[in-house]
């Protein structure tokens, strides 16, 4: 899998309404956060159609996507 973040700092974003906190892991995945709760590990699928976001956890697919291009926007 092809990873692109540079730092393994915790950093935040907004999506959905929801202040959130992303916690980058060394093996691409970023763990996103509300509050002290975990609500999902993303990671990219990057093809030659874009960058698709999957995951584990309690995101619909529509969110992970939101959250996904925040954290594309902060990496990038």
């Amino acid at each position: 899998m092809k990873t692109f973040f540079h730092a393994v700092e915790p950093y935040h974003i907004q999506a959905s309404g929801m202040r959130l906190t992303v916690l980058p892991m060394e093996d691409g995945v970023y763990r996103v956060c509300h509050r002290d709760k975990v609500l999902a590990d993303l990671y990219p699928e990057i093809t030659a159609a874009g960058i698709f976001w999957n995951g584990f956890g309690q995101l619909s697919v529509w969110v992970a996507e939101e959250i996904g291009q925040q954290i594309c926007a902060h990496e990038i």
